[in-house]
């Protein structure tokens, strides 16, 4: 999809993207092939020297580049032909404002789960992340990938493609869960359960020693991560039959995969309980 993308270049918009692929201009080489035969393109020899450059990073593998001028709501492009070098990050926080610090990563690739816990194994993650050329989250434009800068002082100089904008750009709004109920993938065994459950999760583990409560949000961290890659495969699908036939992609077929944390349901009821108590306090 990068290869049929025009819009990432200095002085074209949608429009001209659109009118072009109409056209049967679908690709950076039959703009080329087009040019050589004397059709006159407006700009054209700007889009012929992006042409060039955007060849240039294509080759390397470098989707940041492309990430840098694409407008939020469609880096969704980055992802048809890259599925593999692609991962799908959330964080939990302490939550107490900017100056927060991370509880627990869980990171997903599309095959396998990982989880990083502060004060086990939280240091891993920068070592871990690297294999990856893109990282897809909600919100992390705001919050997750911010937050790792500061804390982990990891750069996380990488293509991203934050869903609240690619979903947004849709119509589907509402945060993480409810694009999940919107799309039809909302979740049982956790419902109930949020953000503010998983401060007050870790809360308790942290003075207790509970390891059920580290579980229950670990479950909960995992269940955010794994649910990003059916809602931006959606995502696609749905960009997919907007445009030519000359531009459409095809994508891998994905599996939802088990998650192996398993949340435990005691702690799940106390979360529930949490949010009918006025003062949102049970302990």
């Amino acid at each position: 999809m990068i290869q049929n993308s025009f819009i990432h270049m200095q002085g074209v918009g949608k429009a001209t993207e659109e009118a072009l692929w109409r056209q049967g201009i679908t690709d950076w080489s039959r703009f080329e092939e087009a040019c050589a035969r004397g059709t006159k393109f407006p700009r054209a020899g700007t889009v012929l020297q992006s042409i060039k450059t955007s060849r240039h990073h294509y080759d390397r593998g470098d989707l940041l580049f492309f990430e840098a001028g694409l407008p939020a709501g469609e880096a969704w492009r980055l992802f048809p032909g890259f599925q593999k070098r692609t991962c799908y990050l959330d964080i939990e926080t302490t939550g107490d404002g900017p100056w927060c610090d991370i509880t627990t990563i869980a990171l997903y690739d599309g095959q396998r789960v990982s989880t990083y816990v502060n004060g086990e194994n939280l240091a891993d993650f920068k070592e871990a992340i690297k294999a990856y050329s893109t990282v897809v989250t909600y919100n992390g434009k705001s919050f997750d990938i911010p937050v790792i800068r500061r804390v982990l002082g990891i750069p996380m100089e990488m293509a991203h493609i934050d869903l609240r904008y690619v979903l947004g750009s849709l119509g589907i709004k509402g945060g993480l869960k409810r694009c999940e109920e919107i799309l039809g993938m909302g979740r049982t065994d956790l419902a109930g359960v949020d953000g503010s459950s998983a401060v007050v999760m870790w809360n308790h583990y942290k003075r207790t020693g509970d390891r059920r409560y580290l579980e229950t949000l670990l479950a909960y961290n995992v269940a955010d991560t794994i649910n990003m890659e059916p809602l931006l495969v959606e995502a696609c699908r749905i960009r997919r039959d907007t445009i030519p036939e000359g531009v459409r992609f095809t994508l891998s077929g994905t599996k939802r995969p088990e998650n192996p944390h398993i949340p435990d349901h005691g702690v799940i009821e106390e979360m529930r309980q949490l949010h009918s108590h006025p003062k949102g306090n049970l302990w």
